[in-house]
């Protein structure tokens, strides 16, 4: 224990470090930065929200989102990889329920969705300009390849709404990259509710890279 607190001393300044072991010879390691750090620090890690509240959904959908997004890219270009997404209830209700998160990735190459926000860089040095997923408003905006039924899947845990009249309810689903989007593609979210009185500004943090999928 005593090896392993003076390496995390030590790695704290910029003095080149001898390797350290224990006396079985067990190698010594100390993670140097949190777990997105250096791809949020190059610029590669973006979020977004939807402006304006969108209903909750009270049946699987098609085609309608309540965000939808679009990945630019030409093939073999960069993907987009799902970090997290969220929903915010900011608008009171007269009915109390439960809503969960629900998102759909397109299996094929399809139309664009025209960009509709401002997409915001993790590091604070944007907004984005660069990123080849596009946010675009929520509707009946989904290819119907991308938008079927039968592709809408559940995220994170559901929340109940205990308190009628008053808002604050937050849904946040950690998805930590299971969630590819590949050139071409398009993605959607939307919130599953007991009724259509809850509405939700959504929003999705992600970072790109080029990757080669199966």
């Amino acid at each position: 224990m005593n090896l392993l607190t003076k390496l995390l001393q030590r790695g704290t300044t910029s003095t080149e470090l001898e390797a350290q072991a224990t006396d079985a010879g067990e190698a010594l390691i100390a993670v140097g930065m949190a777990p997105y750090e250096e791809i949020t620090r190059q610029g590669y890690a973006f979020h977004v929200q939807s402006t304006t509240p969108t209903a909750s959904v009270v049946a699987l959908p098609t085609t309608t989102a309540g965000i939808g997004f679009w990945n630019s890219a030409a093939d073999r270009g960069k993907s987009a990889i799902i970090d997290a997404i969220w929903a915010t209830n900011i608008v009171a209700h007269t009915t109390l329920g439960q809503a969960g998160l629900i998102f759909v990735v397109g299996q094929t190459r399809v139309a664009a969705l025209a960009s509709a926000f401002v997409v915001r860089k993790n590091n604070g040095n944007g907004p984005g300009s660069d990123n080849v997923l596009l946010a675009a408003t929520g509707g009946a905006v989904l290819d119907s390849v991308t938008g079927v039924a039968i592709g809408w899947t559940p995220i994170g845990p559901t929340v109940n709404v205990s308190v009628i009249s008053l808002p604050g309810a937050v849904l946040w689903a950690d998805v930590g990259g299971r969630i590819i989007v590949p050139p071409g593609r398009q993605f959607g979210v939307n919130v599953m509710a007991s009724n259509t009185q809850f509405t939700w500004n959504i929003g999705v943090m992600w970072h790109e890279k080029v990757l080669s999928l199966g």
